[in-house]
């Protein structure tokens, strides 16, 4: 038998040896949730730089051209990236570029579209891919519409943009979204120019040519909105009887704060909404879910993005913010976006019925509605714009 001396030498080691494994399992579950924690941390860390990193987007070549048909009339495509998305787009590779026309026929490894317009050597074996914006140049090279470049006096300093004279006392200022760039915009200026209205392209901070914020990075509209607010006010200080502004994505919800919160925004007498972010955090949410990022990793980048930009998600929330919309809208919103969830637009439209015109358009990724369904793009635009002066 144990003497009682051994029997309580065990019960110190036992109680030691718990003591022991406890303080090891603690210290790792603490260092576990560490790592946890920097991961998570790291991933917002980036995510968050790549939002509000200064990268405008230039064209890309995912697919392959297959074959091109007899006269450059047709090619055929690898299938991928918008490879199949109904409309009418550019066509892009290096050293060229054509208009891809309606999908011929399509199947699991390929896609056959109605070509036109090649400019450059297109053949067998090219890199290409399908871009949104049709149109590259300025008005005059590429429209042979007549221009001249203002600019407009900013916080930060002048920002350059193309005016374009027209006959009505209304004018249209046409601001694009997160880095994209006034070319963005040559799609739409032919309807508007056909209507009379003058037009402002402009540009932005940290845009081309005009100059940096202070950090040189995107702050989401956060800031980027008062150059859209100089930008009414250089047109009223030129003639302009009211502005309706024309944002597209990032665009449209600048034009929305601008016309919401500005001391100019009585100027504001309509909105045409493209693709609009309508609410930050739904955007977020929506990336983040179609990404299969857990909630509180996306819950926490939206924290971190509000403390890196400066963010009010509220002044940026149209969903909470409806009751004191003032002007008038036009919001039009592609029902396979990629980038913005296409509920927010329908919910937007059934909270202010009285003052949002909807236009829906099946099939139209972001900001591509226009090349999806041209002539009702262009026919509710100018049903919209036909009553202003």
């Amino acid at each position: 038998m144990p003497s009682p001396g051994r029997r309580g030498l065990d019960l110190a080691n036992g109680v030691a040896d718990r003591r022991h494994r406890l303080r090891r399992s603690v210290t790792f579950a603490v260092l576990a949730l560490f790592v946890v924690a920097a991961t998570a941390n790291g991933l917002a860390w980036y995510a968050t730089s790549r939002l509000t990193r200064i990268d405008p987007v230039s064209d890309s070549y995912p697919l392959r051209v297959l074959a091109v048909g007899a006269g450059a009339t047709t090619v055929t495509l690898s299938a991928g990236p918008d490879a199949a998305e109904p409309g009418t787009f550019r066509l892009a590779w290096q050293g060229g570029h054509a208009k891809a026309g309606s999908v011929v026929s399509s199947g699991p490894m390929y896609v056959t579209r109605e070509l036109s317009q090649v400019v450059g050597k297109l053949s067998p074996g090219v890199m290409a891919g399908i871009e949104p914006d049709a149109f590259t140049g300025d008005p005059f090279s590429s429209l042979g519409i007549a221009f001249s470049t203002v600019a407009v006096s900013t916080q930060l300093g002048p920002m350059p943009a193309w005016w374009i004279t027209g006959t009505r006392s209304t004018w249209v200022i046409l601001v694009h979204g997160l880095d994209g760039s006034r070319t963005d915009t040559l799609a739409v200026i032919p309807a508007l120019f056909a209507l009379g209205f003058p037009i402002l392209a402009i540009t932005y901070r940290n845009d081309a040519g005009a100059p940096n914020s202070p950090d040189r990075q995107s702050h989401l509209g956060a800031t980027e909105w008062h150059d859209v607010e100089a930008a009414v006010a250089y047109a009223v200080a030129h003639g302009a009887s009211g502005v309706v502004l024309f944002g597209y994505s990032l665009g449209g919800a600048m034009a929305a704060v601008t016309a919401e919160d500005s001391p100019l925004g009585g100027r504001v007498s309509g909105l045409v909404l493209d693709s609009p972010i309508l609410s930050w955090q739904a955007t977020l949410d929506f990336q983040g879910a179609s990404h299969s990022f857990p909630q509180p990793l996306i819950t926490l980048t939206e924290s971190m993005l509000a403390w890196r930009t400066g963010m009010n998600y509220g002044r940026f929330d149209q969903l909470q913010r409806e009751a004191t919309l003032r002007a008038r809208v036009l919001l039009i919103q592609g029902s396979a976006d990629t980038i913005v969830p296409p509920a927010t637009a329908e919910a937007f439209f059934r909270a202010r019925p009285d003052l949002v015109a909807y236009l829906p358009v099946g099939g139209a990724d972001h900001v591509s509605a226009i090349d999806t369904d041209p002539v009702g793009y262009r026919g509710a635009l100018s049903r919209f714009l036909s009553d202003y002066p």
